[in-house]
């Protein structure tokens, strides 16, 4: 079935309407709507969430390291974790001819770096607005934080679908490493001050797996065990 023409006024991020449904308006102003721009807030904060829980430990992840016969020999740690922690790592499989004379190639999809996604998606945003981007040894927090804080531009942007199929396929390699073991608590009620206007921080809130310290993946603020009734009275308000 052939997709539907999307209207100009319409939500870019939206799927095409089921048949004799209306296509969701995109803010005034805006490519997208309200409820698209809030999910993209989310997963940058997922990300950062999971890219935490990295662990490149031999089973960490329920993967042994163990072949068959046939293989090639591997490292004890998990590769796949490793190349997703390394901001080296491209998307681009190689190839090359080792010392045995025998042609090598990398897996035809190699995991990307998180770091490197989130990095040039930060400074594709800073080359078309013509800003300066994220400081050069900036970390996948600092980096997340950074294209939060552009998200009022990118969502009046035809680039907002290239920034979210980009976070999308980030979250999608994150989540059969990282699982979902953890507890949610609710939505971090930090408020953050974007120069021209307030907002509520928002993203989901999880119960600590180690120590004893609620962290935002989104905005950076912590909850000490100090400052756990305090939050619980804020989410219990929201």
């Amino acid at each position: 079935m052939d997709t539907p023409h999307r209207p100009d006024w319409a939500c870019l991020l939206h799927r095409p309407p089921a048949d004799g449904a209306s296509w969701a308006p995109a803010d005034r102003g805006y490519r997208t709507c309200s409820p698209c721009l809030d999910r993209l807030r989310h997963r940058l904060g997922d990300i950062v969430a999971r890219y935490t829980r990295l662990d490149p430990t031999p089973g960490a992840t329920g993967d042994s390291g163990r072949r068959g016969p046939g293989f090639h020999s591997r490292s004890p740690a998990n590769d796949h974790v490793i190349a997703m922690r390394d901001p080296r790592s491209i998307a681009v499989a190689r190839t090359w001819l080792g010392s045995d004379g025998r042609l090598h190639r990398e897996h035809e999809h190699p995991p990307l770096s998180v770091r490197g996604v989130l990095d040039t998606i930060a400074w594709d945003i800073a080359a078309h607005r013509g800003i300066t981007g994220p400081p050069d040894r900036a970390d996948v927090p600092d980096l997340a934080r950074w294209i939060d804080h552009q998200l009022d531009w990118i969502t009046r942007q035809p680039l907002v679908t290239e920034v979210d199929a980009e976070l999308r396929q980030l979250q999608a390699q994150l989540k059969p490493v990282t699982g979902d073991g953890r507890r949610r608590i609710g939505r971090c009620p930090n408020t953050i001050d974007d120069g021209e206007h307030s907002r509520l921080c928002d993203t989901p809130l999880y119960a600590p797996t180690r120590g004893d310290t609620i962290h935002c993946g989104a905005c950076g603020r912590e909850w000490p065990r100090t400052e756990w009734l305090r939050l619980g009275d804020l989410l219990d308000a929201s």
